[in-house]
């Protein structure tokens, strides 16, 4: 709260009834001090630790847990607010096991076309099929679970809150027989099935490593099936897992105010805020 003691407060009229109230206006904002930002000699990083908590952070560095604020100031990712903030070990196991749960199921989707050349068929593709929150069946496996995603681009059918332990099947090889329908209960849709992840372990996106040195990331199937003319050896998946680990690791690195000029900041921003 230490934080929206420093806004400045307007008269407004929450009832809407002519009764006017002295209020803090939190819909003030201030983008940080652009010399704080671009003078490495007033900040530094700092690396978060694990389970370390904003006000933690702050007493750390100032002596005082009043001071996290700044934080979310001078970091742009960290606007989203406290959301954005990295999660614990613990914190990031338990939020990977909630929200990948299930399968990504993938399709390899085939043009076909007729002795002319034009186009009869796009085969297995998922564009115009399934509706999200149909049931999603296995014609072999029997495996039945929830469509909670569609991920176009790289042909994913993400299938949720499994109502069996039964596993789709597929496993990405192009010449044998293990795949299988998935019907939708819903729309009747159907696609053949190519290649089963465990949701986390699925591809996030993949990436080639150029002769510079720097990854090139691609999320569209079609684009590197068509576009990249490079072995496949050096096409490398990003697992959504790795994906969020990577992410969270991103997000541990901060930017902070230099403690020596910690109360200048604090008056530069509480000027601006109330100009």
């Amino acid at each position: 709260m230490s934080f929206f003691r420093q806004f400045p407060t307007i008269n407004y009229d929450l009832k809407k009834d002519g009764s006017i109230m002295r209020m803090v206006n939190i819909f003030r904002n201030v983008r940080p001090l652009q010399n704080y930002v671009d003078n490495p000699s007033l900040y530094k990083f700092y690396e978060i630790k694990n389970g370390e908590r904003p006000d933690t952070v702050s007493q750390r560095l100032y002596g005082t847990p009043d001071f996290y604020w700044t934080f979310f100031v001078i970091n742009e990712f960290l606007h989203d607010g406290y959301k954005v903030w990295p999660l614990s070990q613990e914190q990031l196991f338990d939020y990977i096991k909630e929200q990948y749960n299930g399968y990504a199921v993938t399709t390899n989707p085939v043009i076909v076309r007729t002795g002319d050349g034009t186009i009869s068929e796009f085969r297995d593709s998922l564009s115009g099929k399934f509706q999200l929150g149909e049931t999603i069946t296995g014609s072999v496996s029997n495996a039945v679970g929830t469509l909670t995603k569609k991920n176009l681009d790289m042909n994913q059918l993400i299938i949720q809150d499994m109502q069996n332990t039964n596993r789709y099947s597929g496993d990405g090889a192009v010449n044998n027989n293990n795949y299988e329908l998935l019907v939708g209960s819903t729309t009747n849709d159907s696609v053949s099935s190519y290649e089963v992840f465990n949701y986390a372990d699925a591809p996030h996106h993949y990436y080639i490593t150029d002769e510079d040195g720097v990854d090139r990331e691609y999320t569209n199937m079609t684009f590197i099936n068509q576009t990249v003319a490079t072995p496949a050896a050096n096409l490398k998946a990003v697992s959504n897992r790795q994906y969020v680990n990577d992410l969270n690791e991103e997000r541990s690195k901060i930017r902070v105010i230099n403690p020596n000029f910690i109360g200048r900041f604090i008056e530069n921003f509480e000027s601006l805020l109330n100009e």
